[in-house]
């Protein structure tokens, strides 16, 4: 028989609820300067928990991606911003969320990095064509 203890431990810790959206929106808009002290009051406000380190860990990635100037290994950097892009981004990081291989950071992880699709989708970022790929 086992204890409640042990069953509690398995127990998925549960993500953070901390509003990021700002740190979203001026990450998207590339004003750095906001973002940093948008993650600096995000930093006093997640819980101890792993989930929320995982959370953080994301924040703290996206922000050195957008400060970064060599954009040659970044993966976010790397990635054509359309509508469909967006959406299979999306989903993937949804499905790695879900993931029962993945432990509470990586779930913190992966939820920091749909929140912030979603938040690039619904700013409508989506990179437009250029005249090149255009089909007019």
């Amino acid at each position: 028989m086992k204890s409640s203890v042990a069953a509690e431990e398995t127990k998925p810790e549960p993500l953070p609820t901390i509003d990021t959206e700002k740190f979203f929106q001026a990450l998207a808009q590339r004003r750095i300067a906001d973002a940093e002290k948008e993650l600096d009051a995000t930093r006093t406000l997640l819980p101890p928990h792993e989930s929320a380190k995982g959370y953080l860990k994301a924040l703290e990635g996206l922000l050195l991606t957008a400060k970064s100037s060599d954009d040659k290994y970044l993966y976010f950097s790397k990635i054509e911003k359309t509508p469909k892009n967006l959406k299979a981004l999306r989903r993937e990081f949804g499905q790695q969320l879900k993931n029962p291989l993945h432990g509470d950071f990586d779930r913190g992880y992966f939820q920091a990095l749909e929140d912030y699709v979603k938040v690039l989708e619904h700013l409508n970022v989506a990179e437009q064509p250029t005249n090149a790929e255009r089909k007019d």
